[in-house]
């Protein structure tokens, strides 16, 4: 009877023994997956079995110092003390190179810290080992988004290099992002680098053909940069997706102008005008075109409302008094000279249309316009205009017939 039980015994412990080594290469093989609570549970489960077992018992005490190593280091990144966060993960990770989670908290303490680039890294590092580790992927999106944001912030105080190297992490981080591609293109548009510009904005519209915008600003570019049959392509591309792009219409417009087609530019202007009634800059470029087409009446009208619209606009105001001038409206003109004087002292055009209205073909001061032809002629671009002008009224018989 002693011998059976003896028997039993010892089978029962050979059981319990062989049992709790297979909890342990079972706690090995998750350690080896970096699942280190996973790894800590089973040796203890190995223990129980087998609680004179100096190696379990070694190893447990060994996962639960990296355990609390985790602990601690997910609390130092909630403290906001992220170099010792990523110290405590980084220890985690020399003993389980696939502790995932240890390379995640990594990610969040350099997120912590600003290092967006580090950050990602981790992140991908963890998703290397689990490629479907949600919070990495939802991490990396809420990267992309900060770096965003804060590029557009630098661009808005003008802290052009800084946004241009964020827009860059976040296309290393999502090459996908169409807008991060057209906010360099507005950046390095507005740097004077306008074939990179272009090259932005057709990356931009390669990811995203419908994008409107980036069609537009594309034709600004390539309007810009002289290429004129492009812009219109562009400008057209552009109201052919969004027909209530006024913007478009009017550069669109602005096209026609510079090919000479002035009917198609005032169509363009009109459409324009049409989606946005108060569209002072539309109402500007039309009256410019029926100037070239020689009517005067319908380019006072337009540059009336376009003056009215935007009373600031010099130009405007410039070329109403050249219209009016045109139309032999001396008192009109001299108005509408004085308003574009008053809101650029140093503008020649304005002194020569007042000097042009003030002569008024022969009939008011010549010594007064003279006076004011002097002052276009300080402007270079105006210098040769004011002078002839100058010789036209001292000696007005060189100019008969």
């Amino acid at each position: 009877m002693k011998n059976i039980i003896f028997i039993l015994l010892l089978s029962t412990t050979i059981f319990a023994q062989t049992s709790a080594l297979s909890l342990y290469e079972e706690s090995q093989k998750a350690l080896s997956e970096g699942n280190l609570e996973l790894a800590g549970e089973k040796v203890k489960a190995a223990i129980d079995l087998d609680k004179t077992n100096d190696t379990f018992r070694k190893e447990f005490d060994r996962l639960n110092g990296l355990r609390n190593k985790m602990i601690n280091a997910n609390r130092s990144v909630q403290d906001g003390r992220f170099d010792d966060a990523i110290t405590g993960f980084s220890d985690v990770i020399a003993s389980v190179p696939n502790a995932v989670e240890a390379y995640y908290g990594t990610a969040k303490a350099y997120e912590g810290k600003k290092d967006f680039t580090s950050a990602v890294k981790y992140y991908k590092q963890s998703l290397s080992i689990d490629s479907n580790y949600k919070k990495s992927k939802i991490s990396i999106s809420n990267v992309a988004k900060k770096l965003y944001n804060s590029a557009n912030k630098d661009y808005k105080n003008g802290n052009l290099e800084s946004a241009l190297s964020k827009y860059e992490q976040v296309l290393g981080i999502n090459s996908r992002l169409y807008q991060a591609y057209f906010q360099m293109g507005v950046l390095q548009k507005k740097m004077g680098n306008l074939s990179l510009a272009i090259q932005n904005y057709q990356s931009a519209l390669s990811i995203k053909k419908t994008f409107d915008k980036g069609w537009y600003n594309l034709g600004l570019a390539y309007k810009e940069n002289g290429d004129i049959n492009n812009a219109k392509e562009s400008f057209e591309e552009t109201v052919r997706l969004n027909k209530k792009y006024y913007k478009a219409h009017k550069s669109l417009g602005e096209i026609f102008i510079d090919l000479e087609k002035y009917e198609n530019a005032i169509l363009s202007f009109k459409t324009a005008i049409n989606i946005k009634p108060n569209y002072g800059a539309a109402y500007h470029a039309m009256g410019i075109t029926y100037a070239k087409l020689e009517d005067y009446n319908r380019s006072a009208e337009s540059l009336t409302k376009a003056v009215d619209l935007q009373p600031k606009e010099f130009l405007s105001w410039f070329h109403l008094a050249e219209a009016h001038n045109k139309l032999n409206d001396c008192e009109a003109a001299k108005e509408a000279a004085l308003e574009a004087i008053d809101l650029k002292k140093n503008f020649g055009g304005g002194w020569f249309e007042l000097g042009i209205a003030e002569y008024c073909g022969g009939k008011g001061s010549k010594n007064t316009s003279i006076n004011h032809f002097e002052k276009a002629r300080n402007d270079r671009a105006w210098r040769k205009m004011a002078e002839y002008e100058i010789d036209r009224v001292r000696n007005p018989e060189k100019y008969e017939g």
